[in-house]
């Protein structure tokens, strides 16, 4: 767990990995405005409870307990990717506690998995080798926009924290599962607070489109979106100095 900063707390969920050390960038960039606290999935060493996860509500038990070990009072709360749904979650079922929202290419709240996605889930290690082998195709064209000709040196630090805080396949594949028959189109809905959508360019997010993550505009009552340009998915992380400057400035102008 990463406890961090000064200021307004706010909570960073982390995506379908479950690690919150793939953020750390973004995370040191914002501890220089904020307090700012985060922690791994269920399932992941040294977490939080539950430490073993049963059901989706656990996800977002874990995240309120994250919360609590830093304060009784309202956060601002961000959900990376597949953390975005904990977050949506949790703020629909502790609104008192969550003060405002910001998604970070967030996985769409209509999301329905398709057959590849599905041969993953039903054979997570068999599907490992070709999951990592795709890897490049994903990543590689986002750090070439953000970093140029120095691109390099940026994939190697995140590969190295990749390396540190591996993730599980099965875990994931689990993640997927428990999202199967939950209703986040409703939970979007039924937000009030102000919420902030950050996604990168339309075509070089290759893991959530951006277009995806932009339906959910079509439901949150209290929304604005912010493009990061020259990044995708992992802006959080490849543009981590812009992230954060949306991410105060927003929280600046919280009523």
């Amino acid at each position: 767990m990463l406890i961090a900063g000064q200021g307004q707390t706010l909570l960073m969920i982390p995506g379908i990995q479950g690690r919150w050390e793939w953020a750390r960038p973004a995370l040191q960039a914002l501890a220089a405005h904020h307090r700012v606290v985060s922690y791994s999935l269920c399932g992941e060493r040294n977490t939080v409870p539950p430490l073993v996860p049963r059901s989706f509500d656990d996800l977002v038990r874990q995240a309120l307990n994250a919360l609590n070990r830093v304060t009784d009072g309202p956060a601002v709360v961000c959900g990376v990717s597949y953390g975005g749904l904990i977050a949506l979650r949790l703020a629909t079922r502790h609104p008192e506690r969550v003060r405002a929202l910001v998604l970070a290419s967030p996985l769409n709240a209509d999301f329905a998995p398709d057959d590849r996605i599905r041969r993953w889930v039903a054979h997570p290690r068999l599907m490992a080798p070709a999951f990592l082998a795709g890897s490049p195709g994903r990543i590689v064209p986002e750090l070439r926009a953000a970093h140029g000709r120095d691109w390099v040196p940026r994939a190697l630090g995140l590969l190295s924290r990749v390396v540190r805080a591996p993730h599980s396949p099965d875990r994931m594949a689990e993640r997927i599962r428990m999202i199967a028959s939950e209703d986040f189109v409703a939970d979007c809905r039924a937000v009030t607070q102000p919420t902030l959508l950050l996604t990168g360019e339309s075509g070089l997010d290759k893991i959530v489109p951006a277009e995806a993550s932009c339906r959910m505009l079509d439901w949150l009552p209290n929304a604005r979106h912010v493009v990061l340009d020259r990044t995708g998915h992992w802006g959080l992380v490849t543009r981590r100095d812009a992230f954060a400057r949306e991410v105060t400035h927003f929280v600046e102008t919280l009523p």
